[in-house]
């Protein structure tokens, strides 16, 4: 019989080493493959550095389809001097542009957050840090405000919310501990400060129908094409609670069965019919890739930049159809390939916009 060994728990984050990313050769992956990742990560800057900082660890939520398990592992989070200590070492070896926060939930409350923003400024003044940064949070963090020009002024561009789906009942359903006026009125906020506001919209719960999908989509398409709400469906992830249920369903007889089919198409677990489910999630899927209904910059221009290995970075510039300022951006295609569009968002209001060049 295998012995399992559960690992401790550390509860003291700030008594870490800091990471040693040399063995990742992660200059390289700074100065040529920041690009790959810009289909996760909306950059800031059209030469980006981005960097990442762990400031916390777990969550003390219980979504239905995540694999922590806060009664087991609790949540605990770096203090901002600790945090502020990794990044000054960071800055001085990397000089990054873009810091993303990757916790899962790091803006417990306001306080956090301020408490962050004024290290962040104190550092920009005392050390000369030049970056833009962005983070994840919920709702139930009731962000001000008054905290987040803070932020903005600190840098901060973006931040996103657990949001999942805008149906109460399959919001019930994953235990989300979140109600949809509550991402309004987020949004609402992200606007009056020029921060970018980003969430997900994933389908295909146990409580899913036509009708409560449908509840989703309509929440996209009104919300959808000024902030970076991207939909994708649901994972039964191993550790969840929702792989548990759906195993005892007889969906998968085991973890090693799930991660060897897990590129097979998506787990219908809902009620759907199985050419129902697929159809409304292939039209989900086009809605994605397309961003059909993203509004389209003005004035575009364009320049090569340079053309290696078939490929050619090109300089791309154009006006915000909503603040009406102008930003550069950069885009590689392949070098026989003459129009293109390019999704993104504004630098200066960070709203959700596609670049096209015909």
């Amino acid at each position: 019989m295998t012995q399992i060994i559960k690992a401790e728990v550390i509860k003291d984050l700030d008594s870490l080493p800091f990471p040693d990313y040399e063995p990742f050769d992660v200059e390289d992956m700074l100065d040529k493959h920041s690009e790959d990742t810009r289909l996760l990560y909306r950059y800031s800057r059209p030469y980006p550095r981005p960097f990442v900082i762990v400031a916390s660890r777990s969550c003390p939520f219980n979504c239905s389809f995540c694999v922590h398990r806060p009664r087991e592992i609790p949540y605990r989070a770096r203090s901002v001097e600790n945090i502020m200590a990794e990044i000054k070492v960071m800055y001085e070896r990397y000089k990054f542009n873009i810091l993303m926060i990757d916790d899962e939930l790091f803006a417990v409350n306001n306080k956090r957050l301020r408490a962050f923003s004024e290290a962040v400024l104190e550092g920009k003044e005392s050390f000369g840090w030049d970056f833009d940064w962005m983070f994840q949070t919920h709702a139930s963090a009731k962000l001000d405000l008054e905290t987040l020009n803070l932020a903005r002024k600190a840098g901060c561009y973006l931040f996103s919310y657990g949001l999942e789906s805008a149906s109460p009942i399959v919001l019930k359903s994953m235990n989300k501990k979140i109600e949809v006026p509550q991402v309004i009125e987020a949004m609402k906020l992200a606007h009056q400060t020029n921060i970018g506001f980003a969430a997900n919209l994933i389908f295909g719960d146990i409580k899913e129908t036509l009708e409560t999908w449908a509840e989703s989509l309509a929440f996209w398409m009104r919300y959808g094409q000024r902030d970076f709400i991207f939909l994708a469906n649901l994972m039964p992830y191993p550790g969840s609670k929702l792989f548990n249920d759906m195993r005892s369903y007889g969906a998968f007889p085991d973890k090693k069965y799930y991660y060897e089919h897990i590129d097979e198409g998506a787990v219908n677990m809902s009620t759907m019919l199985p050419h129902i489910f697929e159809n409304i999630l292939r039209l989900t899927v086009e809605l994605e890739r397309s961003w059909l209904f993203a509004a389209s910059m003005l004035d575009v221009r364009n320049e090569a930049e340079d053309s290696q290995n078939g490929i050619t970075i090109y300089k791309l510039w154009g006006t915000c159809p909503y603040c009406g300022e102008e930003s550069m951006y950069r885009q590689g295609y392949a070098s026989h390939v003459t129009e293109f569009s390019l999704g993104t968002g504004c630098t200066h209001c960070n709203r959700r916009i596609k670049v096209e060049v015909r």
